[in-house]
């Protein structure tokens, strides 16, 4: 079946430059399209079949995917059991918007270049948020479109930022990163978790240490320590460019407990002292 390209006016709001929808598979037809539009869904209940640029993906609860204008994609139940999603519908003007107020320290580029269309996994404690949100929004009269653009642009920016913000396109097929390893990898970003290191990582995982080194290498290319490392290097830097502590308070307070290591680790990095990266 040829393709049928979707277009902006008819499915985005052209006064709040952003929509939202509730799809239930057994009440809607689908059949390949594109759009001059982005589109962002979660998977709310259920299984699909997502046939996406010549690729059949299997989506779970919980994936959240982001669609780019010429995306090609079509839906199809798994073994006939029915699914639903909640479907987020902005125009390109307003993607591009959030782009640019994101800056270049967003993965825009990545985002939009990839060959399959980014996408996440939602956690129960993600499920609670985006649900607390959109009861706020459906309580908003339609009629008061000042308000739902703010509320609707503002929830779009942080599902760019919660779901997005670390993408990178890692091969030629979507592999998505296992909910519990994306799970861990936010609780480790903590500074009361990073600083206790490997043992901690593993110990929150509830899985052996060689599951999780060997998942985390595939997902993201790092070996623990790096990983562990590269988290503690990132606090250190903030912290000598926005506070006065000593830089021996602030290696103690990112775990690190060889100075000289440290250092070591933060020149390979930086390029620099940290007194000098401090002081430049």
């Amino acid at each position: 079946m040829e393709p049928k390209l979707l277009t902006a006016d008819r499915f985005v709001d052209p006064h709040t430059g952003c929509s939202y929808r509730y799809i239930y598979s057994d009440t809607e037809y689908f059949r390949p399209h594109f759009h001059d539009y982005y589109e962002i869904f979660v998977l709310l209940d259920g299984c699909a079949h997502h046939f996406i640029n010549e690729s059949d993906v299997i989506l779970q609860k919980g994936t959240v995917v982001l669609i780019r204008p010429a995306d090609t994609h079509d839906y199809l139940c798994v073994n006939g059991e029915p699914f639903s999603m909640l479907n987020f519908t902005f125009t390109q003007e307003t993607a591009h918007a959030l782009f640019d107020y994101l800056g270049d320290g967003f993965s825009s580029a990545s985002l939009l270049g990839a060959k399959y269309p980014p996408s996440n996994l939602f956690s129960e404690k993600d499920f609670a948020w985006l649900n607390a949100q959109m009861t706020a929004i459906r309580v908003i009269p339609p009629t008061n479109t000042a308000a739902l653009k703010t509320a609707l642009r503002i929830l779009l920016f942080r599902l760019l930022v919660k779901c997005f913000s670390d993408f990178s396109e890692t091969g030629d097929r979507p592999d998505e990163m296992p909910a519990w390893l994306s799970d861990l990898c936010n609780e480790m970003r903590k500074s009361e978790n990073f600083v206790y290191g490997i043992e901690r990582m593993v110990e929150l995982s509830g899985r052996s240490r060689e599951h999780v080194a060997r998942t985390l290498k595939r997902y993201t290319g790092q070996t623990l320590s790096a990983f562990i490392n590269d988290m503690r290097l990132t606090f250190v830097a903030n912290m000598l460019k926005n506070s006065n502590h000593s830089i021996s308070h602030i290696l103690f307070e990112s775990g690190f407990n060889n100075v000289s290591w440290a250092s070591e680790l933060f020149r390979k990095k930086y390029g620099t002292t940290m007194r000098d990266f401090r002081n430049g």
